[in-house]
């Protein structure tokens, strides 16, 4: 399913791209770092977040217009994500388990590196002679999980994972709104985050990122 999206996507942006290039006086290629709070949405009743959890993401974004004036485009880029989580979902033997007592923990921290390629449709009232304009910037990311790592450490014992029990390829929707170099960022998972546990019905718990993201010329 998500490779034959990618496929779609990576077709329609290449076409419309060529289509273009004669018409366009100006492209907004944009080099953008975003921080976010990180977290897993969900109805799961005993699942908890236990301290801050949060998202470093960086990349390039190539701008293709697609109107005369430049106000609508559409954006394909690649980047990097550096991922945290911390929660009450404790990683034992390859199966999830919930922690009734988070004050007995110390870690209990899932890292992870994704490999991601945004695509957006964008508009903006940009012109070829001004950086300072309002945007909004929505569209699909495909993400996948290159790296990944479990810690855990309470009183008692202490536990690391290489290789954490996840969905490796995600896709989910954006949204970037804002003015200049500020922009208020989100980000929605549509696939399950854990691979399924038949300990527990996890199936719910998807990735949710609410920050900001910077772009710079």
């Amino acid at each position: 399913m998500i490779k034959r999206v990618f496929t779609l996507f990576l077709t329609l942006f290449i076409s419309l791209g060529l289509f273009s290039q004669e018409k366009q006086r100006y492209f907004e290629d944009q080099f953008y770092l975003g921080l976010a709070y990180n977290s897993l949405g969900g109805k799961v009743q005993d699942f908890k977040e236990n301290k801050f959890s949060y998202s470093i993401n960086y990349g390039f974004v190539k701008d293709i217009p697609v109107s005369k004036n430049g106000k609508f485009a559409l954006g394909i880029g690649l980047g990097l994500a550096h991922n945290s989580l911390n929660n009450n979902l404790k990683l034992n033997n390859s199966n999830l388990e919930f922690i009734q007592n988070v004050g007995s923990i110390k870690i209990n921290r899932y890292n992870f590196t994704e490999f991601h390629i945004p695509f957006e449709i964008r508009w903006r009232n940009s012109t070829a002679d001004s950086y300072k304009f309002w945007r909004i910037y929505s569209g699909l990311r495909y993400s996948r999980v290159v790296n990944s790592k479990y810690t855990f450490d309470d009183n008692s014992s202490n536990l690391e994972i290489d290789g954490l029990p996840v969905n490796k390829d995600q896709l989910g929707i954006t949204l970037n709104i804002g003015y200049n170099t500020w922009n208020i960022s989100l980000y929605q998972s549509i696939d399950s985050f854990f691979v399924h546990d038949t300990n527990n019905d996890i199936s719910d718990l998807k990735q949710f990122r609410l920050g900001f993201i910077f772009y710079l010329f």
